[in-house]
């Protein structure tokens, strides 16, 4: 018997988000590549250690609660009260309550996908806030610490979010009218937010800010620049597919206009941030060893451009779009310099990139989408939306604004206090930062009895290579007074008292 219509669209939808949701993974992938590139040799490990843990453990998180709060049956405004661990999931409740708002039309089944398909889209969207949020707390943060930050954002913080706006009922999307079509404020910002949050109690690395500020380098470019790809090429599928729909001439032209956004956006970002950082250079001339790591920072202005355009990749038209780049740069610029200013240490800029991006993103929405959208049946009809730039005079443009910012307000104060206590917590009871020997020494070896690379790596102060020889003789050899630690391009160095001393090469 041959397929109907409608099967063959429930079959391409699924299919669509399954496509979606791997790629979503290799993009969690590339931030951890990202962030393993952009430390330091002695704790690469650690990085990627702490991703398949969070992934092992914000699974089963999501599976037991966090689904059924986001996206369960019978829900609410507030959150959703069936799907706990799959409970009646499956064949006798087919379709979870789900409405985004960019695809949804109960009468016609537009948002029809298989239930489980489903589920691993939009658990691999918990897993990618999650792992971009602790990649802020690199090189100095206990491993127990990323199993409980794992299990809180995927069990309770992010579900419910993503349930306000996204779920069937929810009061950012239902009651209030909010939108975040690709994730800018509900994915993004949430995941900046609570790296700055985690950041700042867990405090600086040792010898960032003391005795002044200096940049500590990561050990590999390339690491970094294939991570950058990865999540780019996950950017173009996330942004173009926020509709999770792609029949129809009106779905098939968002999903082009998704890809083209998401790469004006990201690319003028990072033409604009890298033309910005070098007159700043050029004017301040600071030393060699005090410029800013400038392959990682143009990397991650790509990215806040990819995280601004996301909250309506599919809606904006691409001018809108190269204008929404720029500004994401001089965003991520001035929050990347603000957090240094209060010597907040993020290793790889991941709150200044997403916090950024992100909060500039929601804003952009009501005022540069487009009036065209789609109709109920996949063709495109005028004046679907309104918004500041095409409908000025129309007040419901600027309610738009107010949308966006109950939208921002309600995801930062929602994930800081959560996070903020959890992390007060760990701190009271001192489970929440690796000794400053273990941070120094490198975090592989004690942490994980392993290195990432081989022991040869790690040079010690004569500069011997360090097989058969102990910790303490890989890292420090007979010194008993550890000195003060700085970093620049070309690798770590102790300086005796900050003088004009010999240097030692250690750790790279």
């Amino acid at each position: 018997m041959a397929a109907t219509n409608e099967e063959l669209q429930q079959a391409i939808e699924s299919f669509f988000l399954l496509f979606n949701g791997v790629v979503v993974f290799l993009m969690s992938c590339g931030y951890t590549l990202i962030e393993s590139g952009g430390v330091r040799s002695q704790n690469a490990g650690h990085s990627l250690f702490k991703t398949l843990l969070i992934l092992i453990s914000s699974a089963l998180a999501y599976w037991i609660t966090g689904y059924a709060f986001a996206f369960g049956g019978n829900a609410n405004v507030i959150l959703g009260t069936r799907f706990w661990a799959s409970e009646r999931f499956g064949a006798n409740d087919r379709y979870p309550g789900v409405e985004n708002f960019t695809n949804s039309n109960n009468a016609l089944n537009l948002n029809n996908q298989d239930p489980y398909i489903h589920f691993f889209y939009q658990y691999m969207l918990t897993f990618l806030v999650t792992n971009i949020a602790a990649s802020a707390f690199a090189e100095r943060c206990r491993v127990p610490v990323y199993l409980l930050f794992s299990i809180l954002m995927a069990g309770f913080v992010y579900p419910f979010l993503s349930h306000w706006m996204w779920g069937a009922s929810g009061w950012l999307g239902a009651v209030v009218g909010a939108r975040d079509y690709g994730g800018s404020a509900i994915v993004f910002l949430t995941a900046g937010v609570a790296a700055l949050i985690g950041t700042i109690f867990l405090g600086p690395r040792f010898g960032r800010f003391e005795p002044r500020t200096l940049p500590l380098f990561g050990h590999s470019i390339p690491i970094t620049s294939v991570g950058a790809i990865l999540v780019a090429f996950g950017f173009f599928v996330l942004n173009s597919g926020a509709d999770h729909r792609i029949t129809g001439k009106a779905y098939g032209d968002r999903v082009g206009h998704g890809l083209i956004n998401t790469l004006l956006s990201g690319a003028t970002s990072g033409a604009t941030y890298y033309l910005l950082q070098r007159i700043i250079e050029s004017i301040k001339q600071p030393a060699r060893h005090l410029k800013r790591r400038v392959f990682l920072s143009t990397v991650n202005s790509i990215i806040a451009g990819m995280v601004a355009v996301a909250s309506g990749a599919v809606a904006y038209n691409p001018w809108s779009a190269i204008i929404i780049g720029a500004i994401a740069a001089l965003s991520f610029l001035l929050w990347s310099k603000l957090l240094l200013k209060l010597h907040i240490d993020d290793p790889v800029e991941t709150a200044a990139v997403h916090i950024g991006g992100g909060l500039w993103g929601i804003f952009a929405l009501p005022i540069f989408r487009r009036t065209l959208g789609p109709n109920a049946d996949g063709t495109l009809i005028e004046n679907t939306f309104v918004s500041i730039i095409y409908r000025i005079s129309v007040g419901e443009s600027w309610r738009g604004l107010l949308n966006s910012l109950c939208t921002a307000a309600v995801v930062m104060a929602w994930t800081a206090i959560f996070i903020g206590l959890l992390f007060l917590l760990l701190k009271l009871v001192r489970l929440l930062k690796v000794s400053q020997e273990e941070e120094l020494r490198g975090i592989d070896l004690f942490q994980h009895g392993e290195p990432a690379y081989a022991l040869r790596i790690y040079c010690a102060a004569c500069g011997e290579q360090l097989q058969g020889k102990t910790i303490e003789q890989e890292t420090v050899g007979v010194r008993t007074n550890f000195p003060n630690i700085v970093t620049d391009a070309e690798g770590a160095y102790v300086l005796d008292d900050m003088r004009s001393h010999r240097p030692y090469r250690i750790f790279q």
